[in-house]
């Protein structure tokens, strides 16, 4: 069974967000970068592409222009479905639909909710995973550092001659969710390589936000924790 074909807007700039859309569109659906959340009404389901420190932002400036039973997702590991409560009491079909690589966290309210990640993911060659709050953090920690690992990985190999192109999956993390899976990260005991890493993506991917912290978190002057 496939998903009906939808028009769904995109709120946000997020990459977990943006590459959500796109796979989407690649699966037959319309998509269309939101101009102003006013225009809502025209779109069957909208993605929130933000960052978790965006989402309750990014809920604000659309809240008053949702209507009952439109659709709407997020994409960030590090916030549950939750996060849209106002736009659930709104009448809205909540979701959160986080990349985990070959997965996706996905959070619901409903079985209805369910279904249609469900038949969506399918559509995109992906499943569904629970993860539970108390665990989002440290899956997004460990998950996090294990693909800006995997970036540098592929980006050595490409340099030194080993591969001629990566065919790997896109990189769909944030600056702004690496950073605030930090203090997780420092719970894991992997503080000092989780900035390493994060500084040469930043670099590598021109994520000056990401490079900057991270190099502040090296400087002997600033608390790691």
């Amino acid at each position: 069974m496939s998903a009906p074909r939808m028009r769904v807007a995109v709120w946000g700039d997020s990459r977990a967000g943006i590459n959500f859309a796109l796979r989407l569109e690649m699966a037959g659906h319309t998509i269309e970068k939101l101009e102003d959340p006013a225009q809502l009404d025209r779109f069957d389901a909208l993605i929130l592409a933000a960052t978790a420190r965006e989402l309750e932002g990014a809920v604000g400036d659309v809240e008053k222009h949702v209507r009952p039973k439109q659709i709407v997702i997020h994409t960030s590991l590090l916030a549950g479905v939750e996060a849209l409560d106002e736009l659930e009491t709104s009448g809205c079909l909540t979701i959160a639909a986080a990349p985990l690589g070959d997965s996706y966290a996905v959070g619901t309210l409903d079985e209805v909710a369910e279904t249609v990640i469900g038949l969506l993911l399918s559509e995109i060659h992906q499943t569904a995973e629970t993860v539970p709050a108390a665990q989002r953090a440290e899956r997004a920690a460990r998950l996090y550092y294990a693909e800006m690992l995997g970036e540098l990985s592929a980006w050595a190999a490409l340099k030194a001659g080993i591969i001629e192109d990566f065919m790997g999956s896109s990189f769909d993390l944030d600056a702004g969710d690496i950073i605030d899976a930090y203090p997780a990260a420092v719970e894991l005991g992997m503080a000092r390589n989780y900035r390493d890493v994060a500084r040469m993506v930043g670099e590598k991917k021109n994520m000056e936000e990401l490079e900057l912290w991270a190099v502040r978190k090296e400087a002997p002057w600033q608390s790691n924790s």
